[in-house]
């Protein structure tokens, strides 16, 4: 081999492992992203999920910059919400979901909440002490009225028709006390939720979610909204 070729295959074999630093370094960059946003992609050292590719993640960061920015425009146009603080939720008026509470972003027109759940059938709660396990679920213990003046530390729980369970933490009697009359206010809303969403599963809640969305990015007229809507609503 001449020394020109020795020097071209010492090149290359140099620029393999810097073309792999920077694969790894944009890897890495995309998936800390995704968890700065929330998203579940980091292994426990620290690092991205093995499974995870750079073209995973980079789908998924666009997926999740996409679904804050859809959300972004549903809030806006809807405008009217009912937050319950100290449970954690709020709820979009004539949506019949429950979200998280995210921040609205006028500047990135982005919106963090996340949605829970049905809003029908759900049930509001101030639990007594930790969760107790049972069968891959959670066993709920409700908070007597008679442990509330003495009760300084408790969790919020929303649970929902499909048996997930929403926590939040209260670390004070004021919390406790603002938690349970907001309790009161989210079961009454719950229970004149419109009935037409109560034998939904979350393979319609999704559906639904996803046709407003295309609605509202106008891949779809209000015509065809309403009769692919009336088709899933058909479906229960």
């Amino acid at each position: 081999m001449s020394l020109r070729e020795n020097g071209r295959a010492a090149q290359e074999r140099d620029r393999r492992p810097a073309e792999a630093d920077g694969a790894g370094h944009r890897r890495y960059a995309k998936a800390w992203e995704l968890h700065k946003l929330g998203v579940p992609v980091m292994s426990p050292n620290g690092g991205p999920d093995p499974a995870l590719t750079e073209t995973a993640l980079a789908w998924m960061l666009a997926a999740e910059q996409g679904r804050r920015a859809t959300l972004y425009e549903t809030f806006a146009r809807t405008g009217i919400l009912t937050v319950f603080s100290a449970l954690d939720v709020q709820v979009l008026t004539g949506d019949g979901i429950v979200y998280t509470i995210g921040d609205h972003d006028p500047l990135t027109q982005t919106n963090s909440s996340r949605p829970l759940g049905l809003l029908v059938g759900a049930e509001a709660m101030v639990t007594d002490g930790p969760q107790v396990p049972s069968h891959g679920r959670s066993v709920l213990l409700p908070l007597a009225a008679t442990a509330l003046d003495a009760k300084t530390v408790a969790d919020a729980a929303v649970v929902f028709p499909d048996g997930t369970v929403h926590i939040h933490a209260l670390c004070s009697n004021s919390e406790v006390r603002k938690a349970q009359q907001q309790v009161a206010r989210f079961n009454a809303l719950a229970g004149t939720a419109a009935p037409e969403t109560t034998k939904m599963d979350p393979g319609h809640v999704v559906k639904l979610q996803n046709l407003r969305e295309l609605e509202e990015a106008g891949l779809l007229s209000q015509e065809e909204y309403a009769a692919k809507r009336a088709e899933i609503i058909a479906s229960l």
